[in-house]
């Protein structure tokens, strides 16, 4: 059905795609024939007789006509194109192939309680699965999201139901994208806007009011009575070096201003169609309806307010051509006349514009959790429950991997104060299964759908040691780096902080008599602190603190199966502690020899 919608669309698109070139071929040959035949007049106007410069006129004309209409036709066909990329994009991760979406790698933190134990960021990462954004700021939003889930349960379930609502709605989405990746955009282009927003105005005195409209009628004046002769030559150059020389003064604090909105039209053009597009939906729930509100925000709409910056700068970018900007300084103070403009515009709008890009940002973090919710349809909206501290999931997979490979658990995390044990042998899923808990609980906490039958949970801080590494730079061992992770815990624990934890093979830099007193001291402490979660070890000893604490330790494991020369893991949880081990198995099956004594 997923699948059916986007390849329906994309049908639609390549047929307009088809379209759009053939139109773009005949206004091409219109536009060169309007332009040779207006040439070919001119020059027979010249030889000949002046009744040919009507003509050239009128085909001149016809070739600005033309000019304007092509450009138009041209804006649609990138909006078109871009809208073919999105919908290819959509058919591949329809499929659990994610690689066309940037991973957003500038974002990743080792030091991040749980974003490098989980693969948030980078290739194949979570991020890289959710991320549908087109601008800077929509990714630093979508990747701030899922480094700090929301705790709250009544926001979380309020940006579900906005994920829902977009998941709904897969044209709009798709145009949405599209507008955002017509433009290409670096993080300093919103940067330069602000820095320029915060520039105190320069021209908006009266007297720049006044002349900038005195200039065009003394202008027009001097050209009427150079015409009539009234004026010589020398004196009307005269008194065209005086509006010119007037802005020349100004130039290099003019310069300044416009470098930091010079040829950013484009990307004014596509957050105007953008945050039309938020404003004229008909949305229904309360998180889309306040993003919209806020666009609104002091009865000044965003889309307007955008579309008429991208007007003015255009018309101030006419400075670029030497001549259009010499001639139009000479008949009105051009420069200053659209800088006045870009001031009024900015004391306007001034205080509403950081509002405007924050939400619009949040509006494409949620529409890629739509995307995702919506590529995803056996997945599931979880429950958040925070009157019990528990977590319980039937048929909990992990999100990254291919459905047709992927096997599912439940989860069963009780009550406040208990640990699950998850004993096994090497590769028997152990790892995966601790991370399978801990990326849906993120993708629970950010509002998005999870990969379970049904999961509930309470909304709690996710806290993983799963993968350290030593640090050269820090001179810091991995043994040593795990213990300050190891610190950073206890110490959350003893300010009375609620987490949720998962930890796999702890103390692993030491011998293995230490590791064993080490891992029962801290899951006692732990168990004395209140904490609750999931500790994965190949310990088989750690199984027995359930003896000592009943209520507090529930032992689970998986199981790997050696029948002759072969190793079969199975995948599949299983109560109690696990059995079989397979450390030296795997040795000998590497040709290692293992001595019998």
């Amino acid at each position: 059905m997923v699948s059916e919608t986007y390849n329906s669309m994309l049908s639609a698109s390549l047929l307009l795609q088809e379209k759009l070139l053939k139109n773009g071929k005949l206004f091409s040959a219109g536009r060169f024939i309007a332009f040779a035949g207006a040439l070919a007049l001119a020059i027979m106007a010249f030889v000949s007789a002046s009744i040919w410069w009507w003509p050239a006129a009128v085909l001149f004309a016809g070739f600005i006509v033309l000019l304007v209409f092509h450009e138009r036709m041209l804006r649609k066909q990138r909006f078109n194109d871009s809208c073919i990329l999105a919908l290819n994009q959509e058919l591949e991760a329809c499929k659990g192939i994610y690689t066309s979406f940037d991973g957003g790698s500038v974002f990743a933190d080792h030091s991040h309680t749980f974003s490098t134990d989980l693969d948030v960021f980078g290739d194949h990462s979570l991020f890289q699965a959710l991320n549908r954004t087109a601008t800077p700021l929509a990714k630093k939003t979508l990747a701030d999201w899922l480094l700090n889930p929301l705790t709250n349960a009544g926001h979380i379930t309020e940006r579900q139901s906005g994920v829902r609502e977009l998941a709904a709605l897969p044209d709009w989405r798709i145009k949405f994208r599209a507008h955002g990746m017509v433009a290409d955009e670096s993080t300093n282009d919103l940067d330069s806007l602000y820095e320029w927003l915060n520039l105190r105005p320069l021209f908006m005195s009266k007297g720049f009011g006044l002349a900038v409209w005195l200039t065009p009628v003394f202008s027009l004046t001097a050209i009427a009575l150079l015409i009539t002769g009234v004026l010589t030559s020398q004196l009307f150059l005269l008194y065209l070096l005086m509006p010119v020389g007037f802005c020349g003064f100004y130039v290099k604090a003019i310069n300044r201003r416009h470098i930091m909105l010079s040829r950013r039209v484009e990307l004014f053009g596509k957050y105007a169609d953008r945050f039309k597009m938020l404003e004229e939906e008909s949305f229904s729930s309360p998180l889309l309806l306040k993003l919209q509100q806020n666009l609104n925000s002091g009865g000044h709409s965003a889309g307007s307010g955008i579309r008429m910056l991208g007007r003015i700068t255009a018309s101030l970018d006419t400075r670029l051509n030497f001549l259009a900007g010499f001639v139009l300084n000479f008949l009105m103070l051009w420069d200053i006349r659209q800088m006045r403009r870009l001031e009024q515009w900015q004391d306007v709008h001034r205080e509403y514009v950081p509002l405007w890009f924050e939400n619009l940002a949040k509006a494409e973090a949620i529409a890629s959790l739509g995307a995702f919710s919506y590529a995803s349809p056996s997945f599931i909206f979880p429950e958040i429950n925070n009157k019990e501290f528990a977590v319980r999931a039937t048929e909990a997979g992990h999100p990254l991997i291919l459905e047709k490979v992927r096997v599912n658990n439940d989860i069963q995390l009780t009550h406040r104060g208990h640990f699950n044990v998850v004993t096994g042998a090497n590769m028997a899923g152990k790892s995966t299964y601790l991370r399978t808990i801990g990326v849906n609980m993120i993708l629970a906490l950010t509002g998005a759908p999870v990969c379970a039958k049904t999961f509930v949970c309470y909304p709690a801080p996710v806290f993983t040691s799963l993968r350290t590494t030593d640090s050269l730079s820090s001179n810091q061992s991995y043994f040593y780096a795990e213990l300050l992770k190891l610190k950073e815990l206890i110490d959350r624990l003893g300010r009375g902080e609620e987490l949720f934890i998962l930890l796999d093979e702890i103390l692993k830099g030491t011998n293995s008599a230490d590791k064993q007193a080490g891992s029962k001291a801290l899951l006692t402490q732990l168990i004395g602190l209140g904490a609750s979660g999931f500790i994965a070890t190949h310990d088989l000893e750690l199984g027995n603190l359930e003896k000592s604490f009943p209520d507090a330790v529930t032992n689970y494991s998986f199981e790997a199966e050696i029948n002759g020369d072969e190793l079969h893991f199975d995948y599949k949880l299983k109560p109690g502690i696990a059995r079989n081990l397979n450390a030296t198995f795997l040795m000998q099956k590497m040709g290692i020899t293992i001595s019998k004594s």
